[in-house]
């Protein structure tokens, strides 16, 4: 599992450096065995400017009851929610790899795409 995510290399690390990554440290349980808590990654927050998250990619969001409080979840499902505007929304399914930890969006509901803060994109050694 934890081979879904792969190891930092000198280009992630380059994107850094001209900070076009940020590093987010997975602090819990809820993500294992994919990822351990402590694990450091590379979050790529420029990710979803163009393109919509996919099912089964790892996002850093603001949880949606705490927003100072930032989680790291795989998404289940991307849902598209009419809007009172007239133009769809996209929502969120996130969830966590250890169901038994911690919580996901079967506790707090789906998330909006402005709560996500980017892409997992590797993790650091």
């Amino acid at each position: 599992m934890e081979g879904e995510v792969p190891r930092s290399g000198w280009r992630e690390m380059a994107q850094w450096l001209i900070r076009r990554r940020r590093l987010f440290r997975v602090i819990g349980d809820s993500m294992t065995p994919t990822l351990m808590s402590g694990a450091v990654v590379m979050l790529d927050p420029r990710a979803f400017r163009r393109q919509m998250p996919q099912e089964h990619e790892i996002v850093v969001a603001r949880h949606p009851r705490q927003t100072e409080l930032q989680i790291v979840k795989r998404v289940a499902a991307v849902i598209e929610s009419p809007a009172e505007s007239g133009s769809p929304t996209n929502l969120l399914i996130l969830s966590s790899d250890n169901s038994a930890a911690g919580s996901d969006s079967r506790t707090f509901g789906p998330v909006g795409l402005d709560l996500v803060l980017g892409k997992v994109v590797s993790r650091l050694l």
